[in-house]
């Protein structure tokens, strides 16, 4: 088994933090028994980079857990408004700081430089995709796969709107030809792939503890919660 999949399946739940430096939020991650947490920077009140680095060395002191770093794109649900530009550059000020890095896939224009930062900090990389109006045809998920793969990605994520039963399954089809693999199916027949997706392969569930990011996104205790009702 790969490392980031020993890593994930630790860890199993990620608390995603919104809004910016809370001290709070990154308490009730812990508290909550997190294994990551996910920084949502493009959320954040402040994006200046020093001002965000000292957050992240403060919460991986405090936190003792690894740390997603997550800029997401406007274009596949990220709050901030800024070119791509200054998010490469926010991109490589803050990746030090991190132990993952979540791009998107579709970030054509900053994929590689933000991968080859990543790789020249020993970081590992996460490409993502999010589909908030459907599920693609098996065919296409995997076209996405290979695209992340051959780019130099540690991890693929998959997040897509689930509209039927068949979506579900075809998702969860996925887990059992690949490895290294996060897939959630968003909205509300979705949910449960938060809570089973791990028991069969998925690396890591998020849980927010400050602000959802996501359609059908559950806090970090209900995810506990239905882990624990399960025994796992």
């Amino acid at each position: 088994m790969s490392s980031s999949s020993t890593v994930f399946g630790k860890a199993r739940t990620a608390a995603v933090i919104t809004g910016g430096a809370s001290d709070s939020a990154a308490g009730k991650a812990v508290s909550g028994g997190a294994g990551l947490i996910e920084a949502r920077v493009d959320t954040f009140r402040s994006l200046d980079p020093q001002a965000v680095s000292y957050f992240l060395k403060k919460l991986k002191k405090t936190a003792g857990l690894p740390i997603i770093l997550t800029i997401r794109s406007r274009a596949e649900g990220g709050a901030a408004s800024m070119t791509e530009k200054e998010r490469l550059a926010l991109f490589t000020a803050l990746i030090p700081y991190a132990d993952y890095v979540d791009i998107e896939i579709s970030s054509s224009g900053i994929f590689k430089d933000v991968v080859k930062s990543a790789k020249g900090k020993r970081k590992k990389v996460i490409a993502s995709y999010h589909n908030f109006r459907s599920t693609p045809g098996h065919v296409k998920l995997n076209n996405i796969i290979d695209s992340g793969r051959s780019a130099g990605a540690d991890i693929i994520k998959l997040a897509t709107h689930v509209g039927s039963p068949g979506d579900l399954r075809r998702l969860a089809r996925l887990l059992f030809e690949h490895e290294d693999m996060i897939v959630i199916g968003m909205g509300a027949l979705g949910a449960a792939s938060r809570v089973f997706f791990p028991m069969i392969g998925s690396l890591v569930t998020y849980g927010s503890v400050s602000g959802t990011t996501a359609p059908g996104q559950p806090t970090l205790g209900a995810i506990k919660k239905e882990f624990a009702r399960y025994g796992f």
